[in-house]
C-alpha cells in the first residue's frame, strides 16, 4: 500500500510537469489531467518562526485564543545539538506544499519565510477562515522528555467560549486527524507518540489556532525534537519528504471520507495538556 500511494503521488508530479510543457491548461484537456487533491484549498501553518525568539515582548503579547488570553506566539523548542523546531516546521512545510500542489490543491502557509516574526496564534487561524480553506495543518516538533518519541496529531476540542462549537467542523477535523494519524504510521521509523495522547491522536481547548479556526484543523507534533533518534530523522531531508508522502496519503484518505455521505467519525476521548 504504502508503494502504491508514493508511485500515485510521484505520478501526479509527472503528469503536472507533462502538462506544464505541453501547455495543457483549459478545456478538454484539463479535464482529462484532474489530480487528486484538484479544488481544494489547504493551509499550513509552519509553527513559530525564526525571529520570534529576537523579539520577546513582541511574541508576549497577549490576544484571543478562544475564550482566554494567551501569548501571540513562542521561539519553539530546540534539538540538544541545536536544530530549531522553526527550521523543521519551515522545510517540513516547503516539502508538504510542493507535494500538494502537485497533487492538485492550492496551498497558503502562514508565513513567508523563516527569519521573521509571527504571526501570532489568532492570525494563524485567520488566514485559513478568510481562505475558507477545505482544511489546514499547523506543523511542529515537540519538546518532549528526552526518553519520549513520536507523533501526535491534536484535535480541537470545544474552546472556553463555545465559539468554535461546531459541529461538523469539529467531526470533519476529527476524520482528518485519524486520517492523517493512520497514513503517518507508514513512515519509516515514526511511531505514534509513546508520551503524549492515545495511539498518536489527541485533543486539547488550550490552543488558539484550533479554538479559533472555522475549518477543519489539526496541529501535528511530528515528532520529539527532544529524542535524540526523533531529532536525527527530523534533520534528515529524505525522512522529511516520507512525512510530507504519508501526510499527502493521509489528506486523500480524508477527502474520500468527508465525500462518503454513510460515513460518521467519533470524537477523540484523548485530552492532552502543555504548551
Amino acid at each position: 500500500m504504502r508503494s502504491t500511494r508514493r508511485s500515485a503521488v510521484l505520478s501526479s508530479v509527472l503528469l503536472l510537469l507533462t502538462i506544464s510543457v505541453l501547455g495543457l491548461g483549459s478545456g478538454e484537456h484539463a479535464g482529462a489531467a484532474k489530480l487528486p487533491l484538484a479544488g481544494l484549498t489547504i493551509v499550513i501553518d509552519p509553527g513559530h518562526n525564526g525571529g520570534n525568539a529576537t523579539y520577546p515582548s513582541t511574541i508576549a503579547r497577549l490576544v484571543d485564543a478562544g475564550g482566554f488570553l494567551k501569548a501571540c506566539d513562542t521561539a519553539g523548542t530546540v534539538t540538544l545539538s541545536g536544530y530549531p523546531e522553526h527550521s523543521f516546521a519551515w522545510s517540513l512545510s516547503l516539502t508538504l506544499g510542493a507535494d500538494l500542489k502537485a497533487a492538485g490543491a492550492k496551498v497558503v502557509l502562514t508565513r513567508t519565510n523563516d527569519h521573521g516574526v509571527g504571526p501570532c496564534i489568532d492570525e494563524r487561524a485567520a488566514i485559513g477562515n478568510r481562505l475558507h480553506a477545505d482544511l489546514a495543518i499547523s506543523l511542529h516538533g515537540d519538546g518532549g522528555p528526552p526518553w519520549g518519541r513520536g507523533f501526535e496529531v491534536i484535535e480541537p476540542g470545544i474552546s472556553v467560549s463555545r465559539r468554535n462549537d461546531d459541529r461538523p467542523i469539529l467531526h470533519h477535523s476529527y476524520a482528518l486527524g485519524a486520517a492523517l494519524r493512520d497514513a503517518l504510521q507508514s513512515v519509516p521509523q515514526l511511531v505514534p507518540s509513546t508520551y503524549l495522547g492515545e495511539h498518536g491522536v489527541g485533543l486539547r481547548t488550550d490552543l488558539g489556532g484550533l479554538n479559533l479556526s472555522k475549518v477543519p484543523k489539526v496541529l501535528l507534533e511530528v515528532c520529539n525534537l527532544r529524542n535524540s533518534a526523533d531529532a536525527d530523522l527530523a534533520q534528515s531531508p529524505e525522512w522529511r519528504q516520507e512525512v510530507a508522502l504519508a501526510l499527502v496519503d493521509g489528506i486523500e484518505r480524508y477527502r474520500g471520507v468527508v465525500r462518503s455521505p454513510t460515513t460518521t467519525t467519533v470524537s477523540p476521548t484523548t485530552t492532552t495538556t502543555g504548551s
